[in-house]
């Protein structure tokens, strides 16, 4: 069970959870990434724990050695749930990026067909503009080519 002083602080902290929870999506997003970096920290810190439990392990004084064994599985026990919690935060955040695309989609679908339509024929419009002046660029050098060298007396090409 949680002691009283530990019980206060996650009542404390639980506000602010729902406060960003309930302040959009980005902020979730953030808070996850925060919760991510954080979970890293401590996985790295119990790796360290663990390992230098297991330096003790093979010493002389068998007290130590089990409070080693001890420490070791409680390290071990962290780092899976720790493991657990990332997978957990990775679902979530994958979940938000599918909505968020779903969202996207149900937006463009919505929009009324004309107006899309007329976007796309602008798009083709400006497609067109841009390939016309292209070619009338390049037949003007052509023809500009072939009037130096006319003036210049060559003849035609």
């Amino acid at each position: 069970m949680l002691g009283e002083d530990r019980r206060a602080g996650l009542d404390e902290a639980l506000p602010d959870v729902i406060e960003v929870k309930a302040a959009g999506a980005g902020d979730l997003v953030t808070l996850l990434n925060e919760f991510t970096t954080e979970m890293r920290a401590q996985f790295e810190l119990f790796r360290r724990l663990r390992a230098g439990a297991e330096s003790l392990i093979d010493g002389a004084d068998e007290a130590l050695a089990k409070l080693a064994r001890a420490d070791i599985k409680a390290a071990t026990d962290a780092i899976a749930l720790i493991v657990r919690t990332l997978e957990k935060i990775d679902a979530l955040l994958r979940q938000m990026e599918r909505d968020r695309l779903d969202a996207e989609e149900r937006l463009i679908e919505a929009r009324d067909p004309e107006v899309l339509r007329g976007e796309v024929q602008a798009l083709i419009a400006a497609r067109v503009e841009a390939e016309v002046a292209a070619r009338l660029e390049a037949a003007v050098a052509a023809r500009m080519a072939e009037v130096a060298g006319l003036a210049e007396g060559r003849g035609p090409p």
